[in-house]
């Protein structure tokens, strides 16, 4: 694969992404309830992650340990993850929900930096800070209603999912410096369908059995496109690009998912959630110029020595 098309490909999961935020808040309006649309989208994918943990060689000379630690991370990206979007999307817009979603890399860089894993820098400290301000401004004043805990109860449900996400990047590191990272993504998806299955009632399979065309489209959409072709897709792309060039494809998502919510379902844009997100995304911008720098760098130094 040649770097156009991994350009193209990273398009078109975030493209896949930002549609799923309209997607969930859809199938919440149609009466399934958060853990149902997640045990559902995560049962569509749960052959696929079969497949692609075989086809990538599977977890080679694993522990018990790394057992444990893969169990963890499908408790966080799938449960954690999808529930608290899914019971979050219940009580906002979807697009609200996007914009607090896509804080997820900067929680991770900041905590890199706690850890010591990165290197603190002014960007970096100034961009997170305008980013999570932002947080802030869409939390609070993002529904355009007065502040209260009630209107900001489903934005700060949303937050478990980035947090369940940041907790899940740091986890995987040490297991994917080891072993492939499709065949960790796809462990950890099976174990999290697994987790999900107890949360699933007599009454989900009445549910199953109302939902219309459109809605076991969507379902489809979200465990076969924004599951398991992107998280895929995604990991194919980044073997050609660099991770930060990769990572300013995400900023892209909560403009496109605002957007998609406006259109879509009529979700009403208000000028504070305008305003969040754009301290959101420009703070994920600032976070990431030291690493972008370097890559600039090194392109120069290849230009001037052609």
């Amino acid at each position: 694969m040649n770097r156009s098309r991994a350009h193209l490909l990273l398009f078109l999961v975030v493209l896949a992404w930002a549609g799923a935020f309209a997607a969930i808040k859809h199938l919440l309006q149609s009466g399934l309830a958060g853990p149902e649309v997640a045990a559902f989208r995560y049962l569509v994918a749960a052959p696929g992650f079969a497949v692609a943990l075989a086809a990538s060689g599977g977890l080679r000379g694993v522990k018990r340990a790394d057992l444990a630690r893969i169990a963890l991370l499908g408790l966080l990206a799938v449960g954690v993850y999808h529930v608290g979007l899914n019971e979050g999307e219940r009580f906002t817009t979807s697009g609200t929900a996007s914009v607090i979603v896509s804080t997820a890399p900067a929680m991770t860089l900041a905590l890199a930096l706690a850890l010591g894993m990165e290197r603190f820098s002014p960007a970096r400290t100034a961009g997170l800070v305008v980013a999570f301000a932002g947080v802030v401004i869409v939390v609070l004043l993002g529904a355009g209603q007065s502040i209260s805990f009630h209107n900001a109860k489903g934005p700060l449900i949303v937050l478990c999912a980035p947090v369940a996400w940041t907790l899940y990047n740091v986890m995987a590191k040490p297991l994917v410096a080891r072993q492939s990272p499709i065949a960790v993504s796809s462990a950890a998806s099976l174990a999290g369908t697994v987790l999900l299955l107890p949360l699933l009632s007599a009454h989900s399979l009445h549910t199953a059995r109302s939902m219309d065309l459109l809605d076991w489209a969507l379902v489809v959409y979200l465990g076969v496109l924004c599951t398991l072709a992107a998280y895929i897709a995604w990991t194919t792309a980044l073997q050609h690009l660099d991770a930060s060039m990769a990572m300013a494809y995400l900023y892209v998502i909560p403009v496109l998912a605002v957007g998609i919510g406006a259109v879509a379902l009529g979700e009403h844009v208000t000028v504070w959630l305008a305003a969040g997100t754009a301290l959101v995304v420009g703070g994920l911008g600032l976070a990431q110029l030291p690493a972008w720098r370097p890559r600039r760098a090194r392109a120069a130094q290849v230009a001037a020595s052609d």
